[in-house]
């Protein structure tokens, strides 16, 4: 069985970049859904930025939960 690669640093460094994008665009549609809600700005900030660091947290998970799930079959 051959033995999983790591990703190279310009592959990683990409698709960091692509979590990073997808995340801040989480944040920034929750903060204006809460906004639109009338919630104060401190508010929407916080949980815009909650947003963000979710889905941020869930795209660093999603390789190593790929990577198991392969590794199981």
């Amino acid at each position: 069985m051959p033995e999983p690669t790591a990703p190279s640093g310009r592959t990683w460094r990409l698709w960091l970049a692509l979590y990073v994008a997808c995340s801040l665009v989480v944040g920034l549609v929750v903060s204006l859904l809460v906004l639109r809600s009338g919630a104060d700005t401190t508010d929407a900030m916080l949980t815009g930025g909650g947003g963000f660091a979710t889905s941020f947290g869930l795209c660093l998970a999603l390789p190593a939960a790929v990577r198991e799930l392969k590794r199981l079959d």
